[in-house]
């Protein structure tokens, strides 16, 4: 790789389409109802996704999401019941703890610039979401990750 030259890119481009369709060949054996929903049902799983990932940091509103994608909350709600998979808002609660995990795991920010980083409102709320996910709070999980 120190070496720059145009077949470098194209090896890199190809590793990473190689990737991508396998992934998507495991996320299709992994979803019992893949073939009954059809690939335009898991599309919109994908499509959610990737909104969640562009996202996640200022909208943690499954209606932002639907809307995005002119659905209804209860369609995204009732597709993603279908295939198995967690509620939309759920997924957009474990990406959200996820995240302040990482930030508690690579940075030494507090939980206001935690709860700043991830969109919420106050550092208040942000602690209140992340005890009710975790069982912890920002702190105590903080001291144990250090520990642990």
């Amino acid at each position: 790789m120190l070496i720059k030259d145009k077949i470098q890119g194209e090896k890199l481009r190809t590793s990473l389409k190689r990737l991508i369709i396998n992934i998507t060949r495991i996320a299709k054996q992994q979803t019992d109802n893949y073939r009954q929903l059809g690939c335009e049902k898991m599309d919109i799983i994908r499509k959610f996704n990737l909104l969640l990932e562009v996202h996640y940091r200022t909208q943690h509103e499954v209606q932002f999401y639907a809307q995005a994608m002119y659905k209804s909350r209860k369609t995204l709600t009732n597709l993603f019941g279908l295939c198995n998979y967690p509620s939309p808002s759920e997924l957009i609660r474990r990406r959200i703890i996820l995240e302040a995990k990482r930030y508690l795991y690579f940075t030494d920010k507090s939980a206001k610039e935690v709860a700043d980083d991830l969109g919420f409102t106050s550092a208040a709320h942000f602690s209140r979401y992340f005890k009710s996910a975790t069982g912890l709070n920002f702190s105590e999980f903080k001291l144990i990750s250090w520990v642990g």
